[in-house]
């Protein structure tokens, strides 16, 4: 979503003035703003769903299921801690 932002508005930029030497992008904040939200809102979309959650955590952590006691359990909590170190 980002990506295709910068893109889209590069090409226009391109289109506009064929010997530009150089493509200023609008990072004002109102731009940057509107933008944002799409965004985000691109991003939940793209990893709500339910299955590709089952399935990363049968693969990331074979000893936990998705309910609240054990996502919010003290196993559960050492095991991101230890994500952290990993990564």
């Amino acid at each position: 979503s980002q990506h295709a932002d910068i893109v889209d508005e590069s090409l226009s930029l391109l289109k506009k003035n064929d010997a530009a030497a150089i493509i200023r992008l609008d990072t004002m904040l109102p731009t940057l703003r509107d933008r944002s939200l799409h965004w985000l809102i691109n991003g939940y979309h793209a990893i709500n769903k339910p299955d590709i959650v089952r399935q990363v955590s049968t693969l990331t952590f074979t000893s936990f299921n998705l309910s609240f006691e054990s996502l919010t359990s003290r196993e559960a909590l050492q095991a991101l801690h230890d994500v952290e170190k990993n990564d």
